[in-house]
């Protein structure tokens, strides 16, 4: 069987980026679609984040409806993905998809009744490297963990390494994953992770 690998540098998953995708000045709440920024993949390579939207009051009186806002993007398999956010008045909402990267956001059913708000488009911290189904193969130490390096699927934990892992040290497990395959390194640490790509969820074996 063929592995894919992913490596991961730093400490992950690394913190929530609000404003990714939109910032404030392209922000401007409209029935329309919103200018994105230039970046449009999450900030690891390979990994899927999911999506936030934070709406701030600009003038008084909140505006009423707020609408929604339907963002399109890729997942980790390469398909086409969408999301439909109801903007709730000052708060930041999480989405439920896992986003590789974003190509459009899309406002509707918006009416300004205390001013123009606004809405910054982001990522929250957790960041997954695979999705669907698969085989996680091992792990590779390429430099010294400092912190423990935790794996896990939808189901759980699959393992927790040590801190301080010695360089070469590869881990071999070639176990089953499902759902959503994440690592997150509690220090700053630089692995390879060798496993099976994402799939589709309607192809998952």
């Amino acid at each position: 069987m063929g592995y894919g690998r992913t490596t991961l540098n730093g400490i992950q998953p690394a913190v929530a980026d609000p404003n990714r995708f939109l910032e404030v000045a392209q922000g401007v709440m409209k029935n329309a679609a919103y200018t994105l920024t230039a970046t449009l993949a999450q900030p690891e390579a390979n990994t899927a984040r999911l999506l936030t939207i934070t709406h701030v009051t600009v003038a008084a009186g909140t505006d009423n409806p707020l609408g929604t806002v339907t963002v399109v993007g890729r997942s980790l398999s390469g398909q086409s993905i969408s999301e439909k956010f109801s903007i709730l008045a000052d708060q930041l909402i999480t989405g439920t998809k896992w986003f590789a990267s974003v190509e459009s956001a899309t406002g509707a059913g918006w009416t300004a009744v205390g001013g123009s708000d606004t809405i910054v488009i982001g990522c929250a911290a957790d960041a997954i490297i695979a999705e669907g189904s698969g085989t996680l193969h091992g792990i590779q130490i390429n430099t010294t963990a400092n912190g423990l390096v935790t794996v896990s699927d939808s189901g759980g934990t699959i393992a927790v390494l040590p801190v301080s892992v010695a360089v070469g040290t590869f881990y071999e497990w070639d176990v089953n994953w499902s759902g959503w395959l994440r690592v997150v390194m509690a220090g700053a640490s630089n692995i390879t992770i060798l496993h099976t790509g994402s799939m589709p969820s309607s192809y998952s074996m």
